[in-house]
């Protein structure tokens, strides 16, 4: 019996060991890493170096997933490989596309860019500080009842 289920054991797709399970992640690693040093130099003032470096980021990610097989891809691979490399593939174009055609700001556009980023950032902060603090006790004492202390009861 136990002959019997030894040979109906199939292996696990991509199980080499540990060092395989390593360098399966090696090109999601790349492009992950491509992506938040392209994020690092936009947020320094380089957006032109940092959008390309994005692109080209993408487009190894799709050259990766083109070429090589699914146990080596690691993140890369979740839907068919046509569709995941059409995915990839527009995304850095159009990030490339974006990055030549955006002519440079002068001093003043990047005072004003700066502004707005700051004032985007400090509306989010509102919205969250308000969440914490007056719908989520709210909800809160919708649960447990009301003010004075008479149980809600739901319609």
């Amino acid at each position: 019996m136990s002959a019997e289920l030894g040979r109906r054991r199939r292996r696990v797709p991509g199980a080499g060991g540990a060092r395989a399970g390593r360098l399966s992640r090696l090109p999601y690693l790349l492009v992950l890493c491509g992506v938040a040093g392209g994020l690092v130099l936009c947020s320094m003032a380089y957006f032109r170096k940092g959008s390309m470096l994005i692109a080209a980021a993408l487009l190894f990610g799709a050259l990766a997933r083109a070429l090589l097989p699914e146990s080596q891809l690691g993140l890369l691979a979740v839907r068919s490989r046509s569709l995941d490399c059409w995915t990839l593939v527009v995304l850095g174009e159009l990030t490339a596309f974006a990055a030549l055609s955006i002519p440079p700001m002068n001093k003043a556009g990047l005072a004003v860019a700066a502004a707005f980023g700051v004032l985007v950032g400090l509306a989010g902060l509102l919205r969250v500080l308000r969440y914490v603090f007056f719908e989520r006790r709210g909800a809160h004492r919708r649960r447990t009842g009301d003010a004075e202390g008479v149980p809600v009861h739901p319609l």
